[in-house]
C-alpha cells in the first residue's frame, strides 16, 4: 500500500517540483516500446518502481550498465536514453487525465500527513504547497501532450510499472 502511494506520488510530485527537461528529437512509438520494454525488464531484475525526475534516466542506465546492458543493445547511447526516456515519462505524464492527478496530489498530501505526523496545519500547507506548484506540472504537461501519441500504445504499461506497483 504504501509503496504504491509513494509510487504514484513520485510521478506527481517529481514534476511539481520544476523539473528539467530535455528537448531533442521527437519520439516514436517504436523508441517508446523500447524504453517501455527495457523498463519493465529493470523493474523485474531489481523490483524498482519506474518514476520521473532529472535524474531517473541516469539512474536506471547506471542499473542497466551494471547488470544486463538492454540500453545499448536496444542501440541508445546515454544521452539518447535521457532524452528517449525522459519523452516517455512526459507523453505518460501528459496522458493521464488532469482530475486523477490532481487526485493523486491530495492522496499524496494526506498520506505524508500521516506518514509525518503533521498537524492539520502543516497538511493543509503541505496541500497549498503542492497546488502552487500545479503551474510548473501543467507545464510540462503542455511539454509531454507532443509525445503523447507516441506513448499511447504502451501506457497501460507504464501505468503498471509506474503507478500500480
Amino acid at each position: 500500500m504504501m509503496r504504491k502511494l509513494l509510487s504514484k506520488a513520485a510521478v506527481a510530485a517529481a514534476f511539481v517540483l520544476g523539473l528539467a527537461v530535455t528537448d531533442a528529437a521527437a519520439l516514436d512509438a517504436r523508441e517508446a516500446g523500447a524504453v517501455v520494454t527495457i523498463l519493465e525488464k529493470l523493474s523485474a531484475e531489481t523490483g524498482k518502481t519506474v518514476f520521473y525526475d532529472e535524474e531517473a534516466a541516469q539512474e536506471w542506465f547506471e542499473i542497466d550498465d551494471e547488470s544486463s546492458q538492454l540500453i545499448p543493445a536496444a542501440g541508445f547511447s546515454d544521452d539518447t536514453w535521457k532524452a528517449a526516456f525522459d519523452h516517455t515519462m512526459m507523453g505518460f505524464i501528459a496522458s493521464i487525465p488532469q482530475a486523477e492527478l490532481e487526485q493523486m496530489m491530495e492522496e499524496f498530501a494526506d498520506k505524508l500527513g500521516e506518514l509525518g505526523k503533521m498537524t492539520p496545519q502543516q497538511k493543509q500547507a503541505a496541500r497549498e504547497m503542492l497546488r502552487a506548484e500545479m503551474g510548473n506540472f501543467d507545464a510540462i504537461r503542455e511539454q509531454g501532450a507532443r509525445y503523447r501519441s507516441a506513448v499511447a500504445p504502451h501506457a497501460a504499461r507504464l501505468r503498471l510499472l509506474s503507478l500500480q506497483k
